[in-house]
C-alpha cells in the first residue's frame, strides 16, 4: 500500500494549472447545493464498474487534446513539465482518464487499481508523505503549499481519504487548489485529483459516483 501510493505522491501535487477564464457556477454549485440538485454527467470509466460523476462543462480529454489545450494558454516548459506527469500517472497500473473544463482551467483525473484496502493510520502516513513531498517542492520552485483539510470517513464498503492544498505561485501571484482522494469501494480502489482556481468541496460530486 505504501508503495503504491508513494508512486502517485512523486507526481500529484504537480498540477497548478492556471484558471484560463472566470469561475462558472458549477464551483458555486458544488460549495452549496445538495448531492439531488447537482447538474453533471456519468463518464464509465474503462474497465471497472466505476461511473464519476462530473459538472456539465467538464469533458472526456486525450492527453493529446490535453496538450494542444495547454499549448495555446501556457508557457512550453510547463506543458512539457504537466506532460511528463501526465504520462507518469498513465503508466502506472491501473486505468487512467482525463477531464478537463475549459471554462474554468479545472484538471480532474482518476486512476484506478488493484483493489488496497488503508485505514485511518495509513491516511495519517499519506498525509504525511504529502506534506514532505511538497516541502520538497517548495525548496526548488516558486511554489508554497497549504494544508486546507485533510479528512478521513470509512463505513462498510467505503473508506475515503480527502485532503485539499491551497498552491501559491509566488513568481506569478497565482493561487490555485488541489483537491485529493483516495478511495476504495466493492473492492475497487482508485484515486481522484481536482486542481480548480478555487477553493471547491467536491465531495457532493464524490457521493453521486458509481460503484
Amino acid at each position: 500500500m505504501k508503495y503504491l501510493f508513494l508512486i502517485l505522491l512523486s507526481f500529484l501535487l504537480f498540477s497548478c494549472n492556471t484558471a484560463i477564464h472566470k469561475a462558472q457556477n458549477w464551483l458555486e454549485k458544488a460549495n452549496n447545493a445538495t448531492p439531488e440538485k447537482l447538474e453533471g454527467n456519468y463518464f464509465q470509466i474503462e474497465n471497472t464498474r466505476v461511473k464519476t460523476f462530473l459538472p456539465p462543462e467538464f469533458k472526456q480529454y486525450t492527453t493529446e487534446q490535453y496538450r494542444k489545450t495547454l499549448d495555446s494558454v501556457f508557457p512550453k516548459n510547463q506543458v512539457k513539465a504537466e506532460m511528463r506527469r501526465l504520462e507518469t500517472m498513465r503508466d502506472v497500473k491501473g486505468s487512467f482518464s482525463l477531464f478537463f473544463d475549459n471554462i474554468t482551467g479545472s484538471t480532474y483525473t482518476i486512476n484506478t487499481f488493484p483493489f488496497t484496502p488503508f485505514n485511518r493510520n495509513d491516511a495519517k502516513m499519506l498525509l504525511a508523505m504529502m506534506r514532505k513531498n511538497n516541502d520538497k517542492v517548495s525548496l526548488t520552485t516558486d511554489l508554497n503549499f497549504k494544508k486546507i483539510t485533510a479528512t478521513f470517513k470509512k463505513t462498510d464498503d467505503f473508506t475515503m481519504f480527502r485532503s485539499i492544498f491551497q498552491i501559491d505561485n509566488i513568481k506569478n501571484d497565482h493561487i490555485s487548489y488541489s483537491s485529493t482522494y483516495f478511495i476504495t469501494a466493492k473492492k475497487q480502489t482508485f484515486v481522484i485529483n481536482l486542481t480548480t482556481p478555487f477553493q471547491v468541496n467536491f465531495d457532493r460530486y464524490i457521493e453521486k459516483m458509481k460503484f
